[in-house]
């Protein structure tokens, strides 16, 4: 009774998210899908999660819409006529990146988060880069979930292949 307990202990949380391992080997991974297909697959999964801004599909890039979150990481939800009220000092507008790109015999897929921290007494927000000691970790999450549900999506399009 006990062993069951752990085993389901373990498991729920073994399914939190990806291991340091598969965030490693989505980072690194060379697809050798064509360029469209790899793009697809990452806007596909993109659209999972977050709402999808402008497409640039010759550049084989794309961006997610602009979400603002508490220092937390929570998202910030609008209200009923688009507008985010609970906005607050340290709060993060962030959006993400993704770019396909050549390399090695096929292509690599970044996914780059650009981040802006508001300001209480400045009404334009600071952009936040990732060696800024302000840059906040749940924006490394983020772009990891990203990044791995991309590269399981792109796994799936080439065991269908």
């Amino acid at each position: 009774m006990v062993m069951v307990a752990v085993v389901a202990v373990v498991g729920a949380v073994a399914g939190c998210g990806p291991s340091n391992a598969e965030i490693r080997t989505a980072r690194l991974a060379v697809h050798r899908a064509p360029v469209d297909a790899v793009l697809d697959a990452a806007i596909q999964a993109a659209q999972a999660e977050y709402a999808l801004g402008g497409i640039d599909a010759p550049n084989l890039r794309f961006a997610t819409v602009p979400q603002f979150y508490s220092e937390e990481g929570m998202r910030l939800t609008p209200g009923p006529e688009g507008v985010v009220q609970n906005v607050r000092g340290n709060s993060i507008l962030m959006h993400l990146v993704v770019e396909v790109k050549p390399a090695d015999g096929g292509v690599v897929v970044v996914v780059t988060p650009r981040t802006f921290q508001m300001i209480s007494w400045s009404p334009k927000p600071r952009e936040l880069l990732p060696n800024d000691t302000s840059f906040p970790g749940f924006v490394k999450g983020r772009v990891d979930a990203l990044t791995v549900a991309i590269y399981r999506r792109l796994s799936q399009v080439s065991a269908a292949r």
